[in-house]
């Protein structure tokens, strides 16, 4: 049994679901760089929990931002809809 039974539906796929696995793939890392640069200087302030806090949410940030570029970009180069579908 194949995964995909045609060209469409790896397409649709990859379409939709290649930027998500990216992002989760990129989060440790973009993570440890969040962490690196905001939660020295962050732990010294306020303690390690509010930096875990602070730095994951930035992570968040970085991670959405990054994705909404890509959709972007995606949709200049392709010339049709992005990864949201709209």
């Amino acid at each position: 049994m194949k995964l995909f039974p045609d060209t469409q539906t790896r397409r649709r796929f990859m379409k939709r679901a290649l930027p998500v696995l990216l992002s989760i793939a990129w989060a440790p890392m973009i993570a440890l760089v969040v962490t690196a640069v905001v939660g020295t200087p962050l732990a010294a302030l306020v303690g390690w929990q509010a930096t875990l806090w602070v730095s994951g949410l930035l992570t968040l940030l970085v991670i959405t931002l990054i994705m909404r570029f890509f959709s972007a970009t995606g949709k200049k180069i392709r010339g049709e809809e992005g990864v949201t579908g709209k």
